[in-house]
């Protein structure tokens, strides 16, 4: 069934999965629970991690299942060398269909940011804004093994479920997956929100002051996560620099948009309850499973998890109107447009 359904989602097509509950989006009777209560419900919830396109665990969960796989490989091949067990655990994990599955949402959220780039009002990102921050994006590579070596600078990536972005010396962009993230049936809307985070730091307003660009809308939407408090305001906090949130902040904020459009074109004929557990996958890994896991947080560089969920993700109008909330009060919720 997920197979199928991941075959139809990549081919844009969809059909219902039961008989259940068929409305279209804009239709959904309320989400009460995940609308009250969105971090609470999209992260305590451990028994509801999958939906029609695959699953989402926790970090901790997926890296445990990675290293087995790779000491099952060693453990059965003890006369290979260190090398020649990488390359097999390689094979393993990045196999040609999950390696096109992952370019094929790599593509789509490509595509889906300079779309929403290019349809953006001229009044607000000139033509040649446009241009420079199409050009980045579309200057980002999706680097996966094999062979080896494409990690050799980072090879303890094979076993981690980070997946990041990166900007080299000379100029190239590039987005790399770890195997953990590789190792589940990961749920389609995760990989979208994930990639289109990544994606998104190449058009973040940091990486657009390195390459010597200033866009005025995107000094007033920095202006807007201020005054919402999605930037935490603290005296040590320098622009771009120390203690400063507004690169991930960016990449939350587009990667909601990017999601918010897959939820309503992929999930168009899901039934209510598949559609609210797509939307809590896209995000789960936001969550920190318990308090010890809190604090080890990174919120030097990131929003906390309850606000990147609360705040960043579910107060966005399409994604509550996805999800049949209340929209009244969202009104003012921080876009390119001047409020």
């Amino acid at each position: 069934m997920v197979a199928i359904a991941l075959t139809l989602l990549a081919a844009g097509v969809l059909y219902p999965s039961n008989g259940k509950d068929r409305l279209t989006v804009t239709q959904r009777r309320p989400a009460a629970l995940i609308c009250q209560d969105p971090y609470g419900t999209i992260c305590k919830n451990k028994a509801h991690r999958s939906d029609p396109t695959g699953v989402v665990l926790s970090d901790e969960v997926e890296e445990a299942i990675t290293r087995k796989i790779y000491q099952e490989i060693k453990k059965s091949h003890p006369e290979w060398s260190d090398e020649q067990v990488t390359e097999g655990f390689i094979k393993r994990i990045y196999t040609q269909k999950k390696r096109k599955k992952m370019n094929k949402v790599f593509k789509w959220v490509r595509s889906a940011i300079e779309t929403y780039i290019e349809n953006l009002p001229d009044k607000l990102i000139t033509v040649t804004e446009k241009r420079e921050l199409t050009t980045r994006v579309r200057k980002v590579k999706l680097e996966l093994p094999p062979p080896a070596s494409v990690y050799s600078d980072a090879m303890d990536l094979f076993t981690k479920n980070d997946v990041y972005y990166e900007r080299l010396i000379n100029g190239d962009m590039r987005l790399r997956v770890g195997g953990a993230y590789l190792a589940t049936g990961k749920s389609w809307f995760n990989m979208v929100f994930t990639f289109a985070h990544e994606l998104g730091h190449s058009i973040d307003p940091c990486e657009i002051r390195s390459a010597r660009h200033s866009f005025p809308a995107y000094d007033r939407l920095t202006a807007c996560f201020l005054k919402d408090g999605l930037i935490a305001t603290r005296e040590t906090r320098s622009e771009c620099g120390h203690n400063d949130q507004l690169s991930e902040t960016f990449a939350d904020w587009i990667a909601v948009k990017i999601t918010a459009q897959a939820l309503e074109k992929f999930g168009a004929s899901f039934s209510q309850k598949e559609l609210e557990k797509s939307a809590a996958n896209s995000v789960r890994d936001l969550c920190e499973e318990d308090e010890e896991e809190l604090l080890k947080t990174d919120t030097e560089h990131h929003p906390s998890p309850r606000l990147r969920i609360n705040k960043i993700f579910a107060d966005n109008p399409k994604i509550m109107e996805i999800l049949g909330c209340q929209v009244t009060g969202n009104e003012n919720y921080c876009d390119f447009e001047i409020r």
